[in-house]
């Protein structure tokens, strides 16, 4: 059972235009040992790479795991950036409302739990909407891991499960791996690491849904992805690194 209070503050978000409302953090009790809280981060391609099927199974896949989430876990959402850091961030977070008598569950906070859980869903299939796509001009998935490393670093002491809905193929000026047309150098990842430009994601479980692995195109992506989240931390097990899923897992890093 977790241990959150249950003073609740607003937070503010943005989904391209959106305003939602949000819970603050809340203190664990000194002396009564708690289980790490849960963290999990949804993150969305967009680009039109990306079939709409496999956006709505996102849409499938994101309901059906938040609705296992506890009190006082946090969750949040974001999509993959076009082309740089200097965009606007489009994403969302908040936390699962806590109990009102700290580990007793009482009916009150059963409905509150879900009826925001079912409020989150909503929030989160706007940032995985696959209509109105024609302006998505790249797409910057290695930038979007430094805006994932600076949402992990702000809740620290919660175990992080970050789920990507992409086909993983970073497409902007510097790299471009649709049809392997402008793969990194060898070398790439070492060197990103050691002039210190990698993001932190030290600690965190990373899931992949969308994609391939079955070509030798494919088995090139993934060893790049590979090589890039064991250098940030991160761990990337083969069988999170998947196209389609049933389920997400539950807690895929054991």
């Amino acid at each position: 059972m977790r241990n959150p209070s249950a003073r609740l503050a607003m937070l503010a978000f943005v989904v391209a235009g959106v305003v939602g409302c949000g819970a603050a953090d809340t203190a664990a009790d000194p002396e009564t040992p708690a289980e790490p809280l849960e963290l999990v981060l949804f993150v969305y391609d967009r680009s039109t790479s990306i079939p709409d099927h496999s956006l709505e199974l996102a849409g499938r896949l994101t309901t059906d795991r938040i609705m296992q989430l506890d009190h006082g876990d946090r969750l949040g959402g974001m999509r993959v950036l076009q082309l740089s850091l200097a965009e606007e961030r489009q994403s969302w977070r908040d936390m699962v409302p806590g109990r009102t008598i700290e580990e007793h569950e009482i009916a009150r906070d059963s409905v509150a739990r879900i009826r925001f859980l079912r409020d989150a869903t909503v929030l989160l299939g706007r940032l995985s909407d696959h209509r109105e796509r024609d302006d998505v001009d790249g797409t910057d998935i290695l930038s979007t891991f430094h805006d994932i490393s600076a949402e992990l670093r702000a809740y620290p002491g919660h175990e992080a499960t970050v789920y990507v809905f992409s086909d993983m193929l970073q497409s902007n000026r510097q790299i471009d791996m649709e049809g392997l047309r402008l793969m990194p150098p060898d070398g790439w990842v070492a060197d990103a690491k050691e002039s210190g430009t990698l993001p932190d994601l030290g600690g965190v479980c990373v899931v992949v849904v969308g994609a391939r692995v079955d070509t030798q195109a494919a088995q090139r992506i993934k060893a790049f992805w590979d090589d890039y989240f064991q250098a940030t931390g991160a761990t990337l097990l083969d069988s999170n690194y998947m196209l389609r899923p049933v389920r997400l897992p539950m807690n895929p890093c054991g």
